[in-house]
């Protein structure tokens, strides 16, 4: 099995990153009826990227998602965006790298993201690598969609 990696993202990987994120998040498009804020914009992913923690996930030697990580203060950071694409989903990366994605930044003590309150598979994943469902939050009060804030403690 190929072991999975990041590689931080430079300016040619911006419309890459935003194809995959557009292929990753198709199923919540389906189901929601939008993709995440900024998913469609090439520009987005080229501000994110050159903001310097923007991840390539590698599979091997193909690309199978992205990480964006959010640095909030020394101490707390956000994963953003999260995404593999359907293709390389079921394949353990995802428990990889988070916690590659952890050991990047040792002095970090808090870690938080948000996830769509129907993505149950999203639920338990991340409550497997030990992050705690600690609030709700409804984006727009005229639809009825709600967001998971999830945090980790170290």
């Amino acid at each position: 099995m190929p072991k999975s990696r990041l590689v931080l993202a430079s300016a040619e990987d911006a419309l890459q990153l935003k194809n995959l994120a557009v292929d990753a998040f198709q199923a919540d498009f389906e189901q929601y009826g939008s993709f995440p804020p900024h998913i469609e914009s090439t520009a987005w992913h080229l501000q994110s990227v050159e903001a310097g923690h923007y991840y390539l996930i590698k599979y091997g030697d193909e690309v199978a998602g992205g990480i964006l990580a959010v640095i909030k203060n020394h101490q707390e950071i956000e994963i953003k965006y999260f995404f593999i694409t359907p293709d390389f989903q079921d394949k353990r990366i995802g428990s990889q790298v988070v916690k590659q994605l952890e050991s990047h930044y040792p002095r970090v003590t808090c870690w938080s993201l948000v996830t769509p309150f129907k993505a149950f598979r999203n639920h338990h994943f991340y409550e497997k690598l030990g992050y705690v469902k600690v609030g709700e939050v409804q984006p727009d009060i005229n639809e009825p969609f709600w967001l998971f804030e999830y945090q980790k403690t170290m």
